[in-house]
């Protein structure tokens, strides 16, 4: 009988906490928020045609958020960050971002991809690589994943009670 009065307590309580999910604002939107920073060419024509397919919210940019300021930037759910934009400091940028609150997830373009650089972007707290040029099938699936990844990652974050984190008395 005890085992029943378990099952239905927990169970009841998974409902209770999917009944009372809090999204941070706009992560009820349907479209993805995308700042893709990459140079003119070939994979910025394909992201602004995919984003207007998909109706994705696309921010484009040559240059990566300000990193000196004091304060930290709006970033949106979604980063597609071109390696090539910055060869040898492209590994500060992603950690920088990855430290970012909400952590989004960063979608890293290189000309090559091996073990070694997606070991370092995951230490780096980057969540996937794609090899350019760029396929359209390969962009939509991993913008998809990292939506889906986001969304998970704030489900999480907020389905927690703050008095689980913060200090007792």
């Amino acid at each position: 009988m005890a085992r029943n009065g378990w099952k239905a307590l927990s169970g009841g309580l998974v409902r209770l906490l999917s009944s009372r999910r809090r999204y941070p604002e706009g992560a009820r939107q349907k479209a993805p928020r995308i700042l893709a920073i990459v140079p003119q060419g070939p994979s910025r024509l394909l992201l602004q045609a995919i984003s207007r397919d998909a109706g994705w919210a696309l921010t484009l940019a040559e240059t990566p958020p300000s990193l000196t300021s004091g304060r930290q930037p709006d970033v949106p759910p979604i980063i597609i960050y071109d390696r090539e934009l910055s060869p040898l400091h492209w590994r500060e940028i992603v950690g920088f971002l990855a430290k970012t609150s909400p952590r989004p997830c960063l979608i890293l373009l290189s000309p090559n991809s091996d073990a070694n650089l997606w070991d370092e972007l995951q230490r780096l707290g980057g969540s996937d690589i794609l090899r350019t040029p760029v396929s359209r099938d390969n962009l939509v699936w991993a913008v998809k994943r990292a939506w889906q990844l986001w969304h998970h990652q704030e489900h999480v974050r907020t389905a927690l009670p703050n008095t689980l984190c913060s200090p007792t008395r």
